[in-house]
């Protein structure tokens, strides 16, 4: 009797123990499962970059096979085409003239929208980020309509500012304005106590925290005006533009400079990403992960 009272006692803590035994198990499986879509897909977004990448520096182009060695020949074709590098000029002005309007708008709107109640608020936040969702076509197309007929405007430099400082507003409004909400007002209560004048307590206390915000938004706002096609082939007229440029070099196959310049744009962004890391914490509210906590 005791030999199957011990029996039966093994058997019943064998068995308490296997439905954690069992959601452990489960767990790890999950765990491993989802380290393996990760990489999946890492690998799946990768490998067309990688490729490119790859046939930039490949003697042909073209394909992998037959390969044929390395070379700098296409690099070098591609940075001695001045039509090339004055549209990748006008690209990087444009971008970043938008970038800064957006910025300086969206900043200021921000602060509107958080800390004072006025008339039609919502719709106007709602009116303030419908550009980003807006299909490209249709904006470009209204947008062209109202530079022609409403302002007589010529398409070129000043139209392509203007409509990409409208598409970059939204990402710099979302960013700040979630940066705001989260804001501890009592620090600048706490900085106008000890004598501070509003003009210093917002350079000293307001701006240090929200800069990584604007950062990102103008981050944000830039790229989009920098890989933009869409918006630039109606409203730009005559001005050339590298993303304009390389539809023409899809258009008429020529591969070696299309794969060369665009390694050189996916370099030069790492690279400013990798600024942007140390630089506040810019990269984090790109990512959605930063202004949690006051620093």
């Amino acid at each position: 009797m005791a030999t199957e009272t011990g029996t039966t006692t093994e058997r019943a803590d064998e068995s308490s123990e296997s439905p954690t035994f069992g959601h452990e198990r489960r767990q790890r499986l999950l765990r491993r499962g989802l380290y393996v879509i990760v990489g999946l897909l890492l690998v799946f977004l990768w490998i067309p970059l990688v490729a490119m990448m790859f046939l930039s520096f490949a003697v042909n182009s073209s394909t992998f096979f037959p390969f044929q060695g390395f070379t700098f020949a296409h690099y070098t074709a591609t940075f001695a085409d001045g039509s090339l590098m004055t549209a990748l000029l006008n690209s990087v002005q444009v971008a970043t003239f938008s970038a800064l309007i957006a910025t300086v708008l969206g900043v200021l709107a921000s602060f509107a929208l958080v800390r004072y109640d006025f008339p039609l608020k919502e719709l106007y936040r709602t009116f303030g980020i419908l550009p980003m969702v807006i299909p490209g076509v249709v904006l470009g197309i209204a947008l062209i309509i109202y530079f022609q007929t409403v302002l007589g405007m010529t398409m070129g430099p000043i139209t392509l500012i203007l409509t990409h400082s409208i598409y970059g507003f939204p990402f710099v409004l979302l960013m700040v304005t979630a940066r705001l909400y989260t804001f501890d007002r009592s620090l600048e209560d706490a900085a106008r106590d000890l004598g501070a004048d509003p003009l210093t307590t917002f350079w000293d206390v307001t701006l240090p925290i929200v800069a990584p915000a604007i950062g990102a938004g103008f981050l944000f706002a830039w790229i989009r005006s920098f890989e933009d096609f869409i918006r630039a082939h109606f409203v730009g007229g005559t001005m050339n533009v590298i993303t304009v440029s390389m539809y023409s070099m899809i258009k008429y196959g020529t591969a070696p400079k299309m794969n060369a310049i665009s390694t050189f744009i996916v370099f030069v962004i790492a690279v400013a990403l990798a600024v942007a890391m140390n630089v506040g914490n810019v990269t984090g509210y790109v990512a959605g992960t930063g202004g949690g906590e006051e620093e």
